[in-house]
């Protein structure tokens, strides 16, 4: 007879015998139901047992948190980042980490509500995955707050959350749809689409154009994030394999799909977009071919090629999603600085040498918008004593920006003409309700309880536009000066006092037509 000793057993010996220990029901009420019906002999690949899964990630956040706290910092990492790319990972991390928090209370709904113990062991990796994620993105954002030279707008997003456009979008289109509905729809919106098709390019490919861009920290810690999203992934597959078997249920996943990737796209994409090509210095690859490649021809054809024999199908609205990968994050960053003492950091308008770049990489660029910027540098936006604000645009040009009542994003994606033409308004429940397209507009007449939020020219129409910084609490620790500023010039920041000099007021389209009104 063996010794304890001389007993040999794998982690996958220890797996299946947990697996075992299964009970077996014929039926159970979860506490978040599912319009879906579940295969409970859906298998799980990686097999991980908590141990060897807490060995693993020691090892990561190790070597993780080894390099930050020494030789990164012994370098001054921090200082050597190029000051704009620094101001968009202001953005970046409290996103994602608000994106980590969602996909958290996902995966624990998907531990609640499905039968195969082997799955329920896969999302239970996940949820601790989740946990882990946004710690190291809390870090990020705490990490930029001490070493970067103006940690203004790090650790405030939650504060300014009322006023921030990218704020809202971002919580309307990633997080409620990963946090809150159906668990399979949730498991759709964060596993198959946000994780499967979108943190290839916003992860991966972000750490090359970060890197380009002296910033070593972002790599150090999204890599380390990347190396679970292959498990969340693989929970993606199984989740969908475990439903594709019952006929009813397919009757809901290609819409479901569908509606997933649309929302998911419609903030994801011009915001990476805008990050990559509008606040790197140092550029790569334009945005338009990096989309193209991991999400239209590797996600789109590939990955959901392989779940082709289970009938689904590519998303209708993918065409669509092209075209707005073109576009649209030039108009999001026209709309971010013609609107900047709302925006939470610092932007800069294109130099020359990226006019260059820009019509190189996107033919037609300077008619389409280009001459826009060139029309706010010529004049000295950005200088306070001129008192002038980009949303001038809007109101000589008396272009109405409807925000959609489904994505929050504004109409002028991807294109102003977009904006005045393909806008759909309707009146539902005493309410007007704007839509940036057919696809938003479908999904909001099959649930039109779940998008009652008000958008920040409802919240404050009327306000003059100063009053609404401060009111979000935009404004840095001498109580004056803002936060956003539309140039990296230390000299001579604006102040709540300059942007009242501007005599600009919000308003709701929705109600009077046009978004602001000057004073």
């Amino acid at each position: 007879m063996k010794t304890a000793a001389e007993v040999k057993v794998t982690p996958q010996a220890v797996h299946q015998h947990l697996q075992e220990m299964g009970w077996d029901y014929e039926s159970r009420r979860a506490k978040y139901p599912t319009k879906y019906k579940f295969n409970k002999d859906t298998r799980e690949q990686f097999k991980l047992i908590v141990r060897e899964y807490s060995r693993m990630e020691e090892e990561k956040d190790s070597r993780q948190y080894g390099s930050l706290v020494d030789s990164l910092a012994r370098l001054s990492a921090g200082s050597r980042v190029e000051p704009r790319w620094a101001e968009v990972m202001k953005i970046v991390s409290n996103f994602l980490e608000i994106g980590e928090y969602g996909a958290f209370g996902c995966a624990a709904s998907l531990w609640d509500s499905v039968e195969s113990p082997e799955q329920r062991n896969g999302y239970m990796a996940q949820v601790e995955d989740e946990v882990r994620h946004v710690s190291q993105l809390g870090y990020l954002s705490h990490y930029f707050a001490t070493q970067y030279q103006d940690p203004a707008g790090f650790t405030d997003f939650r504060k300014f959350r009322y006023g921030q456009p990218f704020f809202g979008a971002a919580r309307t289109t990633v997080l409620d749809h990963a946090l809150a509905g159906d668990p399979v729809q949730m498991s759709i919106n964060l596993q198959l689409v946000a994780e499967a098709a979108f943190t290839n390019p916003l992860i991966v490919a972000m750490t090359e154009t970060a890197a380009a861009n002296g910033d070593e920290i972002t790599p150090t810690i999204f890599l380390s994030i990347e190396s679970d999203e292959l498990r969340h992934m693989a929970n993606a597959y199984q989740t969908i394999v475990s439903v594709v078997d019952d006929p009813d249920n397919m009757k809901y996943l290609q819409t479901d799909i569908d509606n997933a990737f649309w929302i998911n796209h419609k903030f994801i994409t011009p915001f990476v977009g805008l990050a990559f090509d509008y606040f790197s210095v140092n550029k790569g690859e334009a945005w338009a071919r990096t989309w193209d490649r991991w999400v239209y021809e590797d996600w789109g054809g590939i990955w959901l090629g392989r779940l082709s024999r289970f009938g689904v199908e590519t998303p209708k609205c993918m065409a669509d999603a092209k075209r707005d990968a073109y576009w649209g994050h030039h108009y999001a960053y026209a709309a971010g600085w013609a609107l900047w003492p709302l925006g939470g950091i610092r932007f800069e308008l294109p130099s020359e040498r990226e006019f260059d770049w820009f019509e190189n990489q996107y033919p037609g660029w300077y008619d389409e918008i280009g001459n826009i910027f060139e029309h706010w540098r010529e004049d000295g936006y950005a200088d306070p004593a001129n008192h002038l604000m980009g949303v001038d645009l809007f109101i000589d040009g008396k272009i109405p920006v409807y925000t959609c009542r489904v994505c929050s994003l504004p109409s002028i994606l991807p294109t102003f003409y977009d904006g005045l033409t393909n806008v759909r308004i309707l009146e539902y429940g005493g309410r007007k309700h704007a839509f940036c397209s057919v696809w938003c507009e479908r999904m909001y007449l099959k649930e039109p309880e779940r998008y009652n939020g008000q958008n920040l020219f409802e919240l404050f129409d009327g306000w003059e536009l100063s009053k609404v910084v401060e009111a979000c609490g935009m404004v840095r620790s001498d109580g004056k000066t803002c936060v956003a500023q539309p140039h990296l010039n230390s000299d001579r920041m604006w102040t709540l006092e300059d942007v009242r000099k501007c005599g600009i007021r919000l308003r709701d389209p929705l109600t009077h037509g046009m978004n602001f009104e000057r004073v």
